[in-house]
Formats: C-alpha cells, sequence, structure tokens
C-alpha cells in the first residue's frame, strides 16, 4: 500500500512538474541533507540531472555552510590497523549513545586522515606522504590516488593541511617541515609544498616564513575562511614561558602569516597547549587549564584576520565538572550543548553551557586519536582528480540501481518511502501555493 502511494503522490509531482519554477525545485532540494538527496535522484530524470548538476553541487554546500548540520565525526587510531571509523554527533548529543562504524566501501587499512574540507577527507598513505586520496564520506565516493613523494628527512618535524581555495576552485594540500634548515631535499628545504588536486595536479614550493616557529602534538592545519591555521610557538628566554600565535597560509594567495591568539604567554607548568578549533565557520581556540577554577575557556574569531575581533564565547567552571578533565570542544549544538572529547580518560563529553552541568560521559575506547569534523556534502573527489572529467554521478548508476531495488523488496519498510513522499508533498504544496498567489 505504502509502495503504492508513494508511485501516487510521484506520478501527481509529474503532473505539475512542467508548471512549478525549476528555481523553487531548486531550492528546496538544496536545503535537504545528502543522503536523502541521493535517494531522490531515482524520482525522475530532472532530478537526477539536477542533483547531479555542478552548479546545484555548490548551491548545496553553500546552503549547508550557512546552517551546518550536525557533522560527522571522523578518526583514525593512530599507530593501530584498521579502517576509518565515523559516528554522528547527533546520536551523542541527543541518544548518548557512540556507535561508531566504518566505512564499508573505502577499506583504509595504513591510511591517516590529513584533513577535512567541504564534506572531502583527505587521505595519505606512507610515510610521511606516499599517496593522496580525497573520499567523500557522505557519498561513500573516492578519487583515484595520485603520488606525492616527500623527503623521509622530515620524520616528526612535518606539518599540513587540506583547504579550498575558492577562487581558483581548487583544493590544495600544503606540506612542509619547521626544521627544514636541516632538510636536504631540495623541495622541502627551499619552501613549503602546495599540492593541487585537479585533472592535471601539480605541486609547487612556496616560501616558509621567516620568523620563527615550531609545534607541539598535532600538525594537522585547520580550514576556515581559504586559510590554513596551526598553533604554533615561539620560545622565549623563560623556559617555563610559550608565546603561542597562529601560523595561518593564505590558499589563494599563496603566503604564510601570523596572527595573535587573544592570550599570548602563559606558564606551560599551568596550561595546555591552546587547541585550535572551528566553531559556527569562525576559527576558535581553546584555553586548557589544570586544576583551576575555569578548565576551560572558548574565544572565536568573529572577523577572520583581524586580532582585535577575538571575544571570549563561554568558559567552564571546574566546580561543574572533574578539575582533571583536559576538555576539547568539538562542536557546539543549537540548543546550546557542546560536545567534547576527554582526552584522558577516553571518552565524550555532553556539556550544557545554559545550565552549566555536565549532561552526560559515553566512553569511545580509543587512544590517541585526532577528530575531524566532516560536514556532508555532494561535492565530487573525482571532480577534482586525473579522472574527473566525467562527472562521478554519471557513473554511479549501481547507487541508483540499489535505490530502486530497495524501494521495490522493502515496500513495509517506511523510512525512505516516509521521506520521499514528505519531500514530494512539500514540492505539490509549494507549487500549489505558488500558482494560486
Amino acid at each position: 500500500m505504502k509502495h503504492l502511494l508513494f508511485f501516487g503522490q510521484r506520478r501527481k509531482y509529474l503532473e505539475y512538474e512542467e508548471t512549478l519554477p525549476e528555481d523553487v525545485i531548486r531550492e528546496i532540494l538544496a536545503r535537504l541533507p545528502v543522503r536523502l538527496l541521493l535517494q531522490l535522484r531515482i524520482v525522475c530524470r530532472s532530478w537526477n540531472s539536477l542533483i547531479c548538476s555542478p552548479e546545484f553541487v555548490k548551491h548545496h554546500l553553500q546552503c549547508s555552510t550557512l546552517t551546518p548540520p550536525p557533522p560527522l565525526l571522523c578518526w583514525k587510531e593512530a599507530g593501530r590497523r584498521g579502517d576509518i571509523m565515523h559516528c554522528s554527533s547527533q546520536s551523542l548529543i541527543l541518544y548518548r549513545q557512540h556507535q561508531p562504524t566504518t566505512f564499508e566501501s573505502h577499506p583504509a587499512d595504513g591510511i591517516v586522515i590529513e584533513g577535512s574540507c567541504n564534506g572531502l577527507l583527505c587521505l595519505s598513505q606512507g610515510f610521511p606522504f606516499e599517496t593522496l586520496t580525497l573520499f567523500n564520506p557522505g557519498t561513500r565516493s573516492v578519487s583515484p590516488s595520485v603520488p606525492f613523494e616527500c623527503s623521509h628527512e622530515c620524520g616528526d618535524n612535518v606539518f599540513c593541511g587540506f583547504g579550498y581555495d575558492t577562487l581558483h576552485d581548487q583544493y590544495k594540500f600544503v606540506m612542509g617541515c619547521s626544521d627544514s634548515s636541516l632538510i636536504t631535499d631540495s623541495k622541502v628545504r627551499s619552501g613549503a609544498i602546495v599540492f593541487t588536486f585537479g585533472a592535471n595536479p601539480f605541486w609547487k614550493t612556496v616560501d616558509h616564513p621567516v620568523f620563527p616557529y615550531d609545534f607541539v602534538c598535532t600538525r594537522n592545519g585547520i580550514f576556515v575562511s581559504g586559510t590554513l591555521n596551526w598553533i604554533a610557538y615561539h620560545p622565549t628566554i623563560d623556559c617555563y614561558e610559550l608565546e603561542w600565535f597562529v601560523l595561518t597560509f593564505d590558499l589563494e594567495t599563496e603566503l604564510f602569516g601570523r596572527l595573535c591568539l587573544p592570550m599570548i604567554s602563559m606558564h606551560s607548568n599551568f596550561t595546555y597547549m591552546p587547541r585550535l578549533q572551528v566553531h559556527n565557520n569562525r576559527l576558535s581556540v581553546c584555553y586548557r587549564t589544570r586544576h583551576e577554577p575555569i578548565i576551560c575557556t572558548l574565544w572565536i574569531m568573529k572577523e577572520h584576520g583581524v586580532e582585535e575581533s577575538w571575544i571570549k564565547l563561554f568558559e567552564i567552571p571546574s566546580e561543574t565538572i572533574s578539575p582533571c578533565f583536559k576538555v576539547a570542544p568539538l562542536y557546539i549544538s543549537e540548543d546550546h550543548n557542546i560536545l567534547a572529547l576527554e582526552e584522558f580518560d577516553s571518552k565524550f563529553l555532553v556539556y550544557n553551557l545554559r545550565e552549566n552541568q555536565l549532561v552526560s560521559q559515553v566512553p569511545h575506547w580509543y587512544r590517541w586519536i585526532t577528530i575531524f569534523l566532516c560536514h556532508e556534502s555532494l561535492v565530487s573527489p573525482s571532480h577534482y582528480s586525473p579522472s574527473g572529467s566525467i562527472p562521478e554521478f554519471a557513473t554511479h548508476h549501481r547507487q541508483l540501481m540499489h535505490c530502486s531495488s530497495y524501494l521495490q523488496n522493502h515496500p513495509s519498510h517506511p523510512g525512505i518511502l516516509q521521506r520521499i513522499i514528505a519531500v514530494l508533498k512539500l514540492i505539490i504544496n509549494v507549487e500549489s501555493f505558488w500558482r494560486k498567489g
């Protein structure tokens, strides 16, 4: 019965297809989640063509950037064999459940996540970077691996990042060595390496910053507003003081720079390394302290690149949470719940800012992981690879057949049918309202 209802609604939609403006359909679809859009491609050929078009992919990305949905948490446990793991931030906040799964369509043994941008994960294989691959967790699509020959001399002194150059519509991977003066490899010694993905991928070297800098712990850059950003420090005369700052790289101009933090010099005996993150499309920095009245303070930069625009967003008092926790905020939901990683006891925390209380603690049982937030998108990895001249969705007939087979073989399952029917009803209602107006 539900099966017939779906196709009845589909026929009713097709009756109005010629009168409903395409821009109205486009705007409705652009605000739907990726998984539902992949299912809606089977409704009709015009929808499939629209959803697969590069213009719609960019428009959908812009809409989701303005009001980003809860992200996926993706990670790979350091030093262990296995695939990339992921879980829903929403399930952790709302249902207090941690059910990590692997991306079965893309086994990743020996692969490391190097960065996340616009729904794409940049993966490397080999030490330090022998090949690079782009992977879209939302569509489960992957690009061909491209070689990236990097000197082994860099060792642990490598820093890297992955981001998007809006002006040139290019995804770039940046790699450098903080001790480049000790390296004999000509590419690394002369400057940082910028690798540009595309039908004809290429790399180039750019000058290193002229000021001294070094890194501690994580060396993966944070992408925000067309730039990559790292926490770096300049050791001062007093060995118990560290002068922290943001090392930044503009992906459009391919120039390094530095930004001051809201708090610069701090006693290393009392403070953990500041942590960079992105909240609401803005660069943020979190200060964590040991056994102090305030154990976590988050600042955000309201206008990127303007040091005077740092503002304090919130503080977490130690009396509302264990003073021994080392808290790393990951995501802030619309209802003011913070999803954070507790780095000592291997668990996720949910803390409510309005009530100033710890809501839940969810163990994850992993050690030494770096969490990457991935906001789902329709961006095609193959579009930015040597084989990207052919639209990726045009080759994914198998996915369409799978959706169609599911609808035919599972008419009693309401999940997919109800969502598709709801969208069809919405479009029909909009069309009726538009005609009456």
